[in-house]
């Protein structure tokens, strides 16, 4: 049932014929002379673009008549990209030169860029489609460009290693080509929102289609499947693509709206079928500007270094296959204001010690609860400014104390309290465990 479903959607499409060539329809005015010269590369001239036409009289150029024009005839102009945001360890490379990343730099074609661990770039085309790739991950921008005859763009981005995510504005020409290459594969989009990674150890790519429609093929354009929203699809070595239905996006469990500790935490749901889940972490809605990401075959997730702010937290589980789901997003607050306890026995008593992270103005609580943490503190001491406070004399029995911290920062005040801990005194000898 989940195969036929997928097949269902997941058609099998013939190369485009058109794919190389590009189609004008003479209009009142146009003459070939200024079609060679103004929209011609110099080595074809009208009279090649004559016998392309199947034109006797050069001084006639009927109305309406269909040119069938191969695209490398074409003049056309560079479009850079723009560098929007980059996190992490990023490096750009132009013609074998090595150039520091910088946000609202200039991407022209022939770039190479590459990721590190937990680093990102996010590229802005001219067509305002948005490019993200994620960290481990290296790609080249092959080609940038706009037909000078139609004004079609025609962009194409490889990616030699790991992943690239990106939102494609619907193309405003049916020449517009926009693809997305592997070593072993070629995904061609008219207005979508896709993922495509390649795995080098397993010369595998692989296409996630989570809006739109796409075109998944060998890079010669064979073997290909029109793949609609929710399906993906791999390709291998051995050249046949397979797909399938994509995961459904898991949820959180509990999902806190407020993360104060050092480490910022999730948990998923357990999703049937998934093998490992994925965390990308960012500081806008549409996820342009990345922080962190990270993978879990559990689905629990602990991400250190995590910036305050509002932020926004994205799930996906990963099929055995190796095809990530769709997603689901999750807003949360970042503000570190971490607390941690300990207590020692001492000559003079016992020496309750804390310590934490954070920014601002910090006060410190201490409460002791005597045979139940439930219970009215026997000890409750507030506004503390030190790291530290001794008790004496405190009789034998069991008890639970806790930690609270009140954090002011830029107007923001931020309250958190550790989980009471287990305190035994026993007597007459004074022995002492936690």
């Amino acid at each position: 049932m989940f195969l036929a479903v997928a097949l269902q959607t997941a058609a099998a499409v013939s190369p485009s014929p058109q794919a190389d060539v590009i189609t004008y329809v003479v209009r009142r005015g146009d003459t070939l002379d200024r079609l060679s010269q103004n929209f011609l590369v110099p080595e074809r001239r009208w009279w090649a673009l004559l016998s392309l036409a199947g034109i006797r009289n050069p001084k006639r150029l009927p109305v309406g008549r269909r040119l069938t024009i191969p695209r490398a005839w074409l003049r056309f102009k560079v479009e850079p990209a723009r560098l929007a945001s980059y996190r992490g360890s990023v490096s750009l490379t132009v013609a074998g030169r090595m150039v520091m990343p910088a946000a609202g730099a200039v991407i022209g074609e022939g770039t190479d860029i590459a990721t590190a661990t937990n680093s990102f770039v996010t590229l802005i085309l001219a067509d305002r489609s948005q490019v993200v790739i994620p960290s481990q991950s290296r790609v080249r921008i092959r080609e940038l460009r706009r037909i000078l005859l139609t004004g079609a763009i025609d962009y194409r981005i490889d990616v030699q290693k790991g992943r690239l995510e990106t939102k494609v504005t619907p193309l405003d020409s049916h020449f517009g080509r926009y693809r997305i290459r592997t070593p072993v594969s070629m995904t061609a989009v008219r207005g979508t929102e896709f993922r495509v990674s390649f795995e080098e150890s397993r010369t595998a790519a692989a296409t996630e289609v989570l809006a739109g429609q796409v075109v998944f093929s060998q890079p010669g354009g064979s073997n290909a499947l029109a793949l609609d929203r929710a399906l993906g699809a791999t390709l291998g070595a051995d050249g046949t693509p397979h797909a399938e239905k994509l995961l459904p996006a898991p949820a959180l469990q509990d999902p806190a709206t407020l993360q104060t500790g050092d480490l910022v935490e999730f948990r998923a749901q357990p999703l049937e079928g998934a093998v490992r889940y994925r965390a990308v972490i960012a500081t806008d809605a549409g996820f342009i500007d990345n922080v962190a990401e990270q993978f879990s075959d559990r689905g629990v997730f602990a991400l250190a270094a995590i910036p305050n702010g509002n932020l926004f937290v994205r799930i996906s589980a990963v099929a055995p296959s190796g095809l990530e789901g769709l997603a689901q997003s999750y807003s949360f607050t970042r503000r570190l204001a971490s607390i941690h306890g300990r207590v020692e026995a001492g000559e003079h008593g016992y020496r309750f010690r804390w310590s934490g992270a954070g920014r601002g103005i910090r006060r410190y609580r201490f409460q002791l609860m005597r045979g139940s943490p439930n219970t009215r503190p026997v000890v409750d001491e507030v506004a503390l400014v030190h790291d530290g406070l001794t008790l004496q004399d405190l009789p034998a029995g069991l008890y639970f104390w806790r930690l609270g911290l009140l954090q002011v920062e830029e107007g923001e005040v931020t309250e958190t309290w550790t989980d009471p801990e287990k305190l035994t005194i026993t007597a007459p000898s004074g022995s002492r465990r936690r």
